[in-house]
């Protein structure tokens, strides 16, 4: 589950280059100035790979100009005598980090705290009620219940993605998002949004959630996070446990790193970084899941993890081409979209043997732009400009369904070996 925040507009070794033709690159774009838009979808002709540059002192793939200045002024703040941190309830939500084992505790209030951090995590969990199977993709249990009546969820109230789904209703992106049917307080006083349970006309389906953007934190959260920053522990723990060369040679003595150090190096692992998207989660219809997509980066990396979510399946390609194509129809006329900067936000892909279709969720971090800001979703991200790369990550997706619809299925050809016949010895 996203953490609910408040709305605020305070500021905040080079390889291969793709550019894109429809964009032009060298363009640069101030805080918040007003600037003439262009098309606002792209022709999706070929995979768009960000620049990518590299930091010596930091050994991270960084994307975008964004990315590159953030990184540059965090190398910048001198630690020596920074203080130490401990993990608190206005921390970033995570997508991955719940499954990366956690630091030992001595105080126990800390890790109360910890315990009630909203987070986003791949994590899949079973319900059974009124006789249909849901899907729980969340790793704090509390944030969903099973809904009241059939075809519906209950999903812990956020006032901000409450107000989403109110104007979500009546745009054009209605048909490709969860009905929104109200709000109910449950028997323990906690308010809850009523939504439609998108897997309840699904016999055990494959579930994939996509986490969708250039970058999944607002650039609000790593201003606030920079102006008194705290060494963290149990950050420089996570990172050296997926990159041990990650750290700085001083983070590395220190043993910490600070929030929106490890932020920016979470993002740039991934093919957020990339692709403009990431897997959270794959689960299978065999009930297995997995989440070990923490530094999945590459196209080819994609296509495998997309071949075996789809391998039983192969029908599904096509379907979810076309409804991606839909979606994307869909945003270029939408005011919704062309008013708000969609961060954290997720494409959800559900299958069986029959159907298979694909929603728009998590608006939770989902903020309206300011009035005199435009964005098109598909320009590269620099540090006040509220670009989210959304279209560059599903014209991306678009096309590596495409590429997986152009590769024959594997043929597996069965030789029948005869043994002639005995023949009589004379």
């Amino acid at each position: 589950m996203d953490k609910c925040m408040k709305p605020s507009w305070s500021d905040g070794k080079s390889v291969g280059v793709r550019q894109n033709r429809n964009h032009n690159h060298n363009r640069q774009i101030s805080g918040n100035k007003s600037r003439s838009p262009s098309p606002l979808l792209g022709n999706g002709s070929s995979i768009k790979q960000l620049v990518l540059s590299s930091s010596s002192a930091s050994g991270i793939l960084l994307t975008a100009p964004g990315y590159e200045q953030y990184q540059k002024s965090l190398l910048e703040v001198p630690l020596l005598h920074t203080e130490y941190g401990e993990a608190s309830s206005d921390d970033l939500s995570s997508e991955w980090d719940s499954d990366v084992p956690e630091p030992p505790r001595n105080k126990p209030s800390g890790w109360r705290k910890l315990r009630n951090i909203v987070q986003w995590t791949p994590f899949f969990q079973t319900y059974k009620k009124q006789r249909y199977p849901w899907v729980q993709l969340a790793g704090h249990q509390g944030n969903f219940k099973a809904g009241p009546e059939p075809g519906t969820i209950l999903k812990k109230l956020c006032p901000k993605e409450q107000m989403c789904f109110q104007v979500l209703m009546k745009d054009s992106l209605k048909p490709f998002v969860p009905e929104y049917k109200g709000y109910i307080t449950t028997d323990d006083g906690e308010l809850y949004l009523q939504l439609q349970d998108l897997l309840s006309e699904f016999s055990t389906p494959c579930v994939m959630d996509c986490k969708i953007g250039v970058r999944t934190y607002l650039e609000e959260e790593l201003a606030k996070a920079k102006e008194k920053p705290k060494l963290r522990k149990d950050m420089y723990e996570k990172m050296i446990q997926i990159d041990p060369e990650a750290p700085t040679e001083e983070e590395h003595r220190l043993k910490g790193v600070t929030k929106p150090r490890y932020m920016v190096w979470r993002e740039t692992i991934s093919s957020t970084a990339t692709l403009g998207f990431r897997i959270e989660g794959i689960r299978k219809s065999d009930g297995k899941s997995s989440k070990d997509f923490k530094t999945t980066k590459t196209r080819d990396q994609i296509i495998e993890a997309f071949q075996d979510f789809t391998d039983e399946f192969p029908y599904v390609i096509e379907k979810y081409i076309s409804r991606l194509h839909d979606i994307r129809n869909a945003l270029q006329i939408s005011k919704f979209f062309a008013t708000h900067e969609v961060i954290g936000s997720s494409l959800l892909f559900v299958h069986d043997e029959k159907n298979a279709s694909v929603w728009l969720i998590d608006f939770a971090k989902t903020i309206i732009l300011p009035s005199e800001v435009k964005i098109n979703h598909d320009s590269e991200w620099i540090v006040g400009n509220h670009e989210d790369g959304y279209l560059i990550g599903l014209n991306n997706l678009i096309e590596v369904f495409t590429e997986m619809s152009k590769i024959k299925p594997t043929t597996r050809m069965t030789i029948e070996v005869t043994a002639p016949p005995n023949e009589e010895v004379s």
